[in-house]
């Protein structure tokens, strides 16, 4: 191996390693969060208002930035880049000129469309009309504010400074908790989207600075909205961008129905069948998170060496990935498996869970976990495809998913009841790993 290409792996190692464990930090934080909400104001109507609206503004964000705009962002930088610094700067103009003029209107708009649609099966939970509008508009700004911190966080990925978004990501949590913790005896539910609006926007201004530092542009140059028809180059930028953003929001959607599908399914086996599958589910992601952290790392790094055109290093790095992945998770979810009901035991022994509850959900632990190697594999395979801005390789995958997955769960409910579910998961696992890694090698 020359020395140019070794010395991209050992940075590539070296930020694995570093951004992998910081990485942790802001689950950690969003946890504590959760904490605070719960202890703070307990499980009232208002609070299922609140949750509700939380999780709209939370698919929001995924849909629109970090399940989208984000994976495009960074290889198509990544390729500007690799034409100079000033191509760079002309796509991130470009890019974010179209963004910051869109985003907010369509965000508005799906947010008033589930506002208008949950008055028909979820009012206001005792809130006065102004409190609860109040509430959603502050959920509102939250998307747009977080989604803006994606685009932030695409570019400073793909200069690889890696550590600054996710350390501020858990001081965001000492901001958000503290916030809650003044505002509320004055505002008392409000002060919730205020915290995360507090929180998301101390997180964007670091990293705006940040970015500005980086792509050697003052800060009003960075948000200057350009008309893109008036720059070919720019204007080609914004036609990539939002072609290959509207592909990867079908395979948000896509991919985000699964579950619902596997809940619905669940829910006609009997009291409680839901709530197991989310527990074994919860579980089942604690390899996943230990992996999630290397992913924009490999998205960065590759997406670089694609820009360069050299397919058989990236190829090799690849393979690399995997074979690390491999040898580190194998153990790990063997162990896991073996301890499966032990672990089962310390999480929800505690509670009202009987005894015979837990083994059921040990059981579909077991199974998940049968599917947990190829499903993480496949992640690390998609951001290879993802860095050579193969986008409807991963399209089609979500959508192999979605068509074969309730099929195979209706087949093996009839055999295996609510394990069946668990079982259709995990061996979809097998085939759409191989259509992946099929994929990947043809195109190469």
């Amino acid at each position: 191996m020359s020395n140019n290409d070794s010395q991209p792996q050992t940075s590539l190692l070296k930020n694995v390693l570093l951004i992998t464990p910081l990485s942790l930090i802001g689950p950690v934080g969003t946890f504590l969060i959760f904490v605070a909400f719960a202890t703070w104001f307990g499980d009232t109507a208002e609070m299922d208002f609140i949750y509700y609206y939380l999780g709209i503004a939370t698919f929001l964000i995924q849909l629109l930035s970090s399940a989208s705009a984000y994976s495009v962002l960074v290889p198509l930088l990544a390729e500007a880049r690799a034409k100079g610094e000033a191509e760079a700067q002309r796509c991130v103009q470009s890019v974010f000129s179209y963004y910051i003029r869109q985003m907010p209107w369509l965000c508005c708009l799906l947010v008033a469309i589930s506002w208008g649609i949950s008055q028909f099966f979820f009012p206001n939970a005792g809130l006065t009309t102004s409190a609860a509008i109040s509430i959603v508009c502050g959920f509102l700004i939250f998307a747009v504010i977080s989604s803006f911190r994606w685009m932030l966080k695409a570019i400073l990925d793909t200069y690889q400074v890696f550590h600054l978004p996710v350390i501020v990501q858990g001081l965001c949590a000492v901001v958000v908790i503290g916030t809650i913790f003044l505002c509320k005896p004055y505002m008392n539910w409000l002060s919730i989207p205020l915290a995360l609006i507090i929180g998301e926007l101390f997180q964007a201004i670091i990293l705006f600075h940040r970015c500005g530092v980086v792509l050697k542009l003052p800060f009003y140059n960075l948000l200057k909205v350009k008309s893109t028809h008036s720059d070919t180059d720019g204007f080609l930028y914004t036609k990539r961008f939002l072609r290959q953003c509207i592909l990867m929001m079908g395979a948000a959607i896509s991919d985000g129905l699964n579950p619902v599908v596997d809940r619905g399914m669940g829910s006609s086996l009997g009291a409680s069948s839901v709530s197991k599958l989310d527990y074994a589910l919860r579980l089942c992601a604690i390899p996943e998170a230990l992996t999630r952290g290397a992913l924009p790392v490999l998205l960065s790094h590759w997406a670089e060496i694609s820009s360069s055109n050299n397919g058989k290093q990236l190829q090799q790095s690849v393979w690399r990935g995997v074979l690390v992945v491999i040898v580190l998770m194998v153990p790990f979810l063997i162990g896991f498996y073996i301890l499966r009901s032990n672990i089962v035991a310390i999480v929800y022994g505690h509670g009202k869970l009987s005894v015979e509850g837990q083994r059921h959900i040990a059981s579909l632990l077991g199974v998940y976990l049968i599917g947990t190697l190829p499903r993480l594999i496949s992640r690390l395979l998609i951001r290879a495809h993802l860095a050579r801005q193969d986008h409807l390789t991963v399209v089609t995958t979500t959508l192999i998913r979605l068509v074969l997955n309730p099929f195979l769960n209706w087949i093996f409910i009839q055999y295996w009841g609510l394990e069946g579910i668990a079982w259709s998961t995990a061996l979809l696992s097998y085939p759409i790993l191989a259509y992946i890694a099929i994929e990947f090698w043809r195109k190469s």
